[in-house]
């Protein structure tokens, strides 16, 4: 191997690979951060598709008023899960087409809409046990 750099000696040399070494094998063991947001199911008209509304509450900086604002995301849901109405977690993940980035973790609480309303029972036709 030839030297980079003539006034380095061999020892300055491996100092450096090996300092090299170590920030590439930290760099290996950092963790991603996970971004994880809860919000409402809005709409899942598309298919393996949801549009869930984030909130997020916040005290503005200089008025010292409490705000809320609402942002919404496509969401990747693989088996058509959720309906509108339910309480998803979603987390970020690579780009899954020009506007979704963000896939369902899981459901966190159903409507109540989304189960199916029984039949209406009309008056005169309820029976009464004798």
């Amino acid at each position: 191997m030839e030297n980079e750099n003539p006034t380095e000696t061999k020892q300055e040399q491996e100092t450096k690979n090996q300092n090299q070494n170590q920030n590439q094998s930290q760099n290996k063991n950092q963790k991603k951060v996970e971004i994880v947001l809860t919000g409402e199911v809005v709409s899942t008209k598309a298919d393996k598709t949801a549009s869930v509304n984030v909130e997020r509450i916040f005290q503005h900086s200089v008025y010292k008023k409490i705000v809320r604002r609402k942002k919404k995301y496509l969401v990747h849901d693989e088996h058509n899960k959720c309906k509108p109405g339910d309480i998803v977690k979603i987390k970020l993940v690579k780009p899954l087409s020009k506007r979704k980035r963000w896939l369902l973790v899981d459901i966190l609480s159903a409507s109540s809409a989304s189960s199916t309303p029984d039949a209406p029972v009309k008056e005169n036709e309820v029976e009464v046990a004798q």
